[in-house]
């Protein structure tokens, strides 16, 4: 069952708990995991409790602000897991938890849980939306559904992510038509295959815009695009115009303006030292990036990356 915190309870309360080391170094306990952003001041950031290591039973939260990160109120909190899927242009937000779906309508403020399972979503609105549910095999990617009605009842769609590339690691859909999905291999150290595909008639059938393979070196016909082999993706975040974002865990955040054809690395990550974890991005201009590396710090641009904020800063468990 759900618990709601009391409102009014700001970040800082984070840090009544650290935990730390023998050299005296403290870090807050609960870690952001996942952003969604819905204008310049107001959104949410969920984050779960590093220092539990029970097999079930530890917990995540999801924290709302109204002035661009200065402060922070509690507004959820439930099973470790979050994700925060955002719908562009609402106050509507999804939340993938470690054992339920929930929605709020009010930027995060109030939260109903769903009746459908935990799921990858991307919604365009408050009633057309795509989701992923949770994949346990590679022979087995799980089935891509869309539905209408918010949630109410679901279609089948075709899901591109197959053979050896039969991991989904991420679904954006930037329009009632328009979307992508990025698929996967099985990685190895450092590196991952991977395949973007876009669909153009809401998913029935994709077209390949990008692939590589980590078996190297892989004949050039079975690549297509420039995607770089280093980096496990996790994420990704498109617009309707073409322009995308790839997060990647160990590798940068790759960028593209052409639908996922030609790719650029965001110069704010580093490769196995700065990782970008959760973006939202509102138009070609305003977008948010949770970056992850010594410190765990939320960024803000109005340039399209040319140039960052630094609206909140925590401590990070990595000690460098």
């Amino acid at each position: 069952m759900r618990r709601l915190a009391l409102a009014g309870i700001a970040v800082a309360a984070c840090l009544l708990a650290p935990t730390g080391s023998a050299d005296g170094y403290t870090y807050p306990r609960f870690q952001p995991v996942s952003i969604a952003f819905f204008d310049q001041q107001h959104g949410l950031v969920a984050e779960d409790d590093w220092s539990c290591q029970e097999a079930h039973g530890c917990q995540g939260r999801i924290l709302a602000t109204n002035d661009a990160g200065t402060h922070w109120q509690v507004t959820y909190v439930g099973a470790r897991g979050f994700r925060l899927f955002p719908v562009r242009g609402t106050s509507t937000v999804f939340a993938l938890t470690g054992n339920a779906m929930l929605q709020s309508s009010d930027r995060g403020l109030h939260w109903k849980r769903l009746t459908w399972s935990p799921s990858i979503v991307s919604f365009v609105s408050t009633t057309m939306g795509w989701k992923l549910g949770a994949q346990t095999k590679l022979a087995h990617p799980p089935a891509l559904e869309e539905t209408e009605d918010g949630g109410t009842t679901w279609t089948a769609r075709v899901d591109p992510c197959t053979g050896d590339f039969g991991i989904v690691a991420a679904l954006s859909f930037a329009s009632a038509s328009r979307g992508w999905i990025v698929c996967a291999t099985q990685a190895s150290t450092g590196f991952q295959g991977k395949a973007v595909w876009q669909t153009y008639d809401a998913g029935s059938k994709w077209q390949l815009e990008s692939r590589i393979h980590p078996i190297g070196p892989p004949e050039p016909k079975a690549r297509v695009g420039n995607l770089p082999g280093f980096g496990y993706p996790t994420g990704a975040v498109f617009l309707a115009d073409g322009h995308g974002w790839l997060l990647q865990a160990r590798g940068q955040t790759l960028t593209t303006t052409d639908g996922g054809r030609r790719w650029q690395p965001l110069q704010i990550t580093k490769p196995d030292t700065v990782a970008g974890q959760s973006t939202t991005w509102l138009n070609d201009k305003l977008g948010f990036l949770l970056l992850r590396g010594c410190r765990v710090q939320l960024e803000r641009t109005t340039d399209g990356g040319g140039n960052w904020t630094t609206l909140t800063r925590w401590n990070s468990p990595t000690h460098c």
